[in-house]
């Protein structure tokens, strides 16, 4: 019986990068990839926190207009809570993206530095002592803007993983081999 684990164990083992890329993974760079990727994957809930916030602040202004002063405390509870709802709907995504930056902090050091290893099957991402390995068939989806690029990794609407690449690390000829890579298995941008 033929074993694929050890195929890709050999592969993992046996393959020479084609390029590397190396950079400092700033908090600016960490909250615009929240940022995309919550636009991206949280739209539908978004949108439905949107609602609920308008509908209880509606509800809250109401009841302070039109209620005797003793239940006007009911009123302010509505009031606050769907300014909260419309809050985090456009911007909740900006609390787990400090949280999750300042746990990188803590666990890579300040700031974390961060090296992607691109070979022709799959890329590994090295991040202190801890390496994940990605096969690029993996990629569900590949987005482009001006400095970085996004790799997600995932299914449907969850990221298992999400990786940032800063474009302006890497020289001119390093972008079109990193291109090529991806344009070669496959992975072409949204």
């Amino acid at each position: 019986m033929h074993n694929h684990r050890n195929d890709k164990e050999d592969l993992l083992k046996n393959a020479k990068p084609v390029l590397t890329s190396q950079f400092i993974l700033t908090k600016s760079m960490h909250r615009f990839y929240a940022k995309e990727t919550f636009r991206i994957y949280h739209k539908k809930w978004s949108n439905i926190v949107m609602l609920a916030g308008i509908l209880a602040l509606g509800v809250g202004i109401l009841i302070l207009l039109s209620l005797p002063s003793f239940l006007k405390i009911i009123g302010g509870i509505f009031t606050v809570s769907g300014l909260y709802f419309i809050f985090m709907s456009r911007f909740g995504y900006l609390f787990g993206a400090n949280l999750s930056y300042k746990n990188l902090e803590e666990q890579l050091g300040t700031p974390p530095e961060v090296r992607v290893r691109f070979y022709p099957a799959f890329f590994s991402v090295i991040t202190g002592d801890k390496t994940l390995n990605f096969y690029y068939k993996q990629i569900t989806k590949r987005l482009e803007y001006e400095e970085l690029s996004v790799l997600i990794i995932g299914a449907g609407t969850t990221i298992a993983h999400g990786q940032i690449i800063d474009k302006s690390a890497m020289e001119p000829k390093d972008l079109e081999k990193y291109y090529d890579l991806l344009e070669h298995a496959g992975v072409l941008p949204e």
